[in-house]
């Protein structure tokens, strides 16, 4: 199913790139004012990526988080802990200046597909 406001992903090998993921609904709002609300907007617009390509969230190996703000680590740890449970992808985080006003964080991920 065609998702056009996410972008689409990419494939090298086993690999599967999914490209920085914002807090956007399908009307290209972002959701919410507050770092748990996007993060968890974020995070199910990762997944509805992840399923295009076949995959799902046990599949991503590492994720890079660019926050807005330093402050907002907690609350963004918190959703993004419940979005993987037990999983735990190796995962960089940055804070710096966002592109997309209103949003205070972006979400990429790189996912193997099984050998």
């Amino acid at each position: 199913m065609p998702l056009p406001h996410l972008a689409k992903w990419t494939e090298a090998q086993r690999l599967v790139f999914v490209p920085g993921q914002l807090p956007y609904d399908a009307s290209r709002q972002v959701v919410g004012a507050e770092i748990g609300a996007q993060t968890a907007q974020a995070l199910a617009n990762l997944d509805a990526v992840l399923r295009d390509a076949g995959l799902d969230r046990s599949r991503v190996v590492k994720a890079t988080v660019w926050l807005r703000a330093a402050g907002d680590f907690t609350g963004f740890d918190a959703a993004y802990a419940a979005f993987f449970g037990e999983h735990r992808p190796a995962r960089s985080t940055v804070v710096c200046e966002l592109v997309a006003p209103r949003a205070l964080v972006e979400i990429e991920a790189v996912a193997a597909r099984p050998a």
